[in-house]
């Protein structure tokens, strides 16, 4: 079986954070969210036909680029998913769907595609559907979501023709998912990382060590685990409604964690997710 295997210098563009925009539909708010995040020099967006805000992140970006003469279309990285339900539909032709996506929200291509969840049926049809809409450049990169080192395998020994440039998955400190990452690493695919704060549920912020680091650092706790994802070489999709907290998502570029504390976040794991993986795809 040939092993895929990814060019590092695929995805350059794409910024070391990005936000979400899960249950996020107001322009008028993303705007805000937007603006304030080019200043911080993070703009990178995620979105999904399931979150519904597609058109609302694509509509403040574009009104962003139109106030300024200096700002371009190539200056943000505008990512979205394929949802099962679409796989379903078209039994893997997924593009009408994205020829659809595009007109929706006005731009002429996608800085990313993933699959986000791997509804196993029409799995290797969608990537191969995915795959022609890369070679026609209206999809700069392809990528998968809530999968691990079997799914990519599994391309591999479908004949995939292009390597998951991408994979998001759920991480945080207590679900480090450290040996599927280096898997997917070590063929140079980029991990991004959603829920990263594993959305401040009590089971992590809890924990007895954040008192210590953060202190000792002099950063809040949620700058601290951004920072151990960054270290990491991962790519955290932080989500926020509240302007004030991009710039302050934005200080976990700034500084650095020692490696002894960096372990002892590692440390925390106990593989708890917050979401269960998919019903039709059970097992990373």
């Amino acid at each position: 079986m040939e092993k895929l295997q990814n060019n590092p210098g695929m995805l350059n563009n794409m910024p070391g954070m990005l936000f979400g925009s899960f249950q996020i539909t107001d322009e008028e708010q993303l705007y805000a969210i937007v603006e304030e995040a080019y200043r911080c020099g993070i703009k990178g967006f995620d979105t999904s036909p399931s979150y519904r805000s597609e058109a609302a992140v694509s509509g403040a970006i574009n009104r962003y680029i139109s106030a300024h003469n200096d700002v371009h279309r190539e200056d943000f990285f505008f990512q979205t998913k394929i949802d099962e339900w679409q796989m379903i539909a078209k039994q893997g032709e997924i593009r009408p769907f994205v020829g659809a996506t595009l007109k929706k929200i006005g731009q002429d291509y996608l800085d990313l595609l993933l699959i986000h969840w791997p509804q196993p049926d029409y799995f290797t049809a969608t990537w191969k559907s995915m795959e022609k809409l890369y070679e026609s450049g209206r999809v700069k990169a392809i990528g998968l979501c809530n999968v691990g080192e079997r799914h990519v395998r599994l391309l591999e020994k479908a004949g995939a023709n292009i390597c998951p440039m991408v994979v998001q998955n759920e991480i945080h400190p207590l679900n480090t998912f450290e040996k599927s990452t280096r898997f997917l690493q070590d063929r140079g695919i980029v991990v991004q990382s959603y829920c990263p704060l594993c959305r401040m549920q009590p089971e992590l912020t809890e924990k007895p060590l954040w008192k210590e680091l953060t202190e000792k650092y002099g950063k809040s706790l949620a700058q601290i685990v951004l920072r151990w994802h960054i270290q990491r070489g991962l790519i955290p999709i932080v989500k926020t409604s509240k302007v004030k907290r991009v710039a302050e998502n934005a200080e976990a570029m700034k500084f650095v964690l020692d490696a002894e504390d960096m372990e002892r976040i590692s440390g925390l794991n106990e593989n708890f997710k917050i979401f269960l993986e998919s019903r039709c795809c059970p097992g990373y």
